[in-house]
């Protein structure tokens, strides 16, 4: 009797330290396990929001052939790169922002970013403040996940320096000054006025224009060059594929915005129930083309029609981006349009009664995200940070549009094709006088020319 209450009094606290020690191993053993036994105990939306924060369209990033590139590379202590801050949407910043990396990489500097220019909040049309003035712009951080990008170049590009501003290097006099330069300046041949059209030449021409302009042997101090506003300039396709798929991906939109396109895209997804719509999914959220929604990127704000005199680089006005759009909504048998707004209130409220009449309901971000704390979040944004909202929703639409002038339009068609490697179901056409760009994903429409430079330079 005795004996039996001993082993009965043992078995009472070694079984359940038995099933703790099992299931810890098991867990901890198998992570997507554990992963899946935590998804039960959050509620929908969180949920949907920590799938879509965990994957992007294009899977997991890959930094291997960034430092390939910089292995590859003399790098030179003391020497400085640093660029202008550019002003603009995202498309246009991203893009600058990445050619003074690639730039650093090639001429084997120590890197201060860009900051970026903060545009009138009171007039849009104003994109660059105070333009006379020394211009030192906002923070990487108004539009990026510094993290992100300071955790990505220190893994893979660890030879590379970088610094958040000139204030950082505040005990070097040296660096106050420096020695501004353009492409001009380096002999390199452009095509298109901008494009570089042999990139292997780089790194020996911005070395000699360097070394005459600071000769190594005379140089006692550290010393800065300049390179001045150069956003369409580099050949993305002479890296190669997996270079130009990742790189730009060093780049992250700023969590707090990608919060709120997952919030958007959950509300769209409990208003028309019939969207599929899986954060985890990559485009269209897993389904076919038509079982998710239109994205379209309607530009029509003053500040696009001050930007240029050339005609050839003009937006389309309202009629004819609204025609282009809603024909090819209709065609993909979709019934909601999400609406990128850069559009004037009287352009977005006709486009959204004009698609009524295709049995089509036209949303915009302000529509879905009705949550207090979410109204509040994106109030507190300036124009172009809430246009950072819409850049993700619109990279997980079944389907997207824009027009040729836009460089958030070509971002998002070259990102969308390249979360799916150029493959067949990616297949490049050009289907029509009006079509500059079409894949299965994604259509670019527009007349001139002026888009292949974009297309050629954006590293998405």
């Amino acid at each position: 009797m005795l004996a039996s209450t001993q082993l009965f009094s043992i078995l009472k606290f070694a079984l359940p330290t038995i099933v703790i020690i099992w299931t810890l191993a098991y867990f901890t053993t198998s992570p997507s396990t554990y992963s899946e036994f935590t998804r039960k105990f959050k509620n929908e939306k969180e949920l949907f929001v920590s799938d879509f924060l965990e994957h992007e369209i294009d899977g997991r990033f890959d930094g291997s052939s960034i430092a390939e590139l910089c292995k590859s590379k003399t790098w030179t202590p003391g020497l400085f790169l640093s660029c202008d801050s550019p002003a603009g949407g995202v498309g246009t910043v991203k893009n600058a922002h990445l050619n003074c990396i690639r730039f650093a990489i090639e001429m084997g500097a120590e890197l201060i970013l860009p900051g970026i220019i903060r545009r009138n909040d009171k007039n849009i049309a104003d994109v660059s403040p105070n333009a006379k003035a020394p211009i030192r712009g906002q923070e990487i951080s108004y539009f990026f996940d510094e993290d992100h990008l300071n955790a990505s170049l220190t893994t893979f590009c660890p030879q590379l320096k970088v610094y958040r501003s000139l204030s950082d290097l505040w005990e070097i006099p040296s660096l106050l000054t420096a020695t501004n330069f353009n492409l001009a300046d380096l002999g390199l041949k452009l095509a298109n006025t901008s494009v570089i059209e042999e990139p292997s030449l780089v790194a020996s021409q911005i070395r000699q224009f360097v070394n005459t302009k600071s000769p190594p042997a005379e140089r006692k101090h550290p010393v800065r060059f300049n390179m001045r506003q150069t956003n369409w300039a580099w050949p993305t396709e002479s890296d190669g594929a997996a270079f130009a798929r990742h790189f730009g991906r060093i780049l992250r939109i700023r969590t707090d915005a990608r919060r709120l396109a997952a919030s958007a895209l959950f509300n769209l997804h409990k208003r028309f129930g019939d969207l599929r719509i899986d954060p985890r999914q990559g485009i269209g959220g897993g389904g076919d083309d038509s079982s998710s929604f239109v994205g379209v990127h309607l530009r029509t704000e003053v500040d696009v029609l001050s930007q240029t005199t050339d005609d050839a680089k003009k937006f389309p006005g309202y009629e004819e981006q609204a025609a282009y759009y809603l024909d090819y909504a209709e065609r993909s048998g979709n019934g909601v349009v999400y609406l990128a707004t850069g559009a004037t209130a009287a352009n977005i409220t006709a486009f959204v009664e004009r698609a009524r009449d295709f049995n089509i309901t036209a949303v915009v971000k302000k529509d879905i995200l009705t949550d207090a704390e979410d109204k509040s979040l994106l109030d507190g944004f300036s124009y172009d940070q809430r246009s950072l909202v819409d850049y993700e929703v619109m990279l997980r639409a079944g389907l997207m549009t824009g027009t040729s002038e836009s460089p958030f339009a070509w971002n998002l068609a070259m990102r969308r094709r390249n979360a799916y490697g150029g493959s067949e179901s990616a297949v490049e056409s050009h289907g029509g006088d009006f079509v500059q760009f079409q894949d299965r994903y994604s259509t670019i429409f527009g007349k001139g020319d002026g888009g292949r430079v974009l297309q050629a330079t954006i590293w998405p």
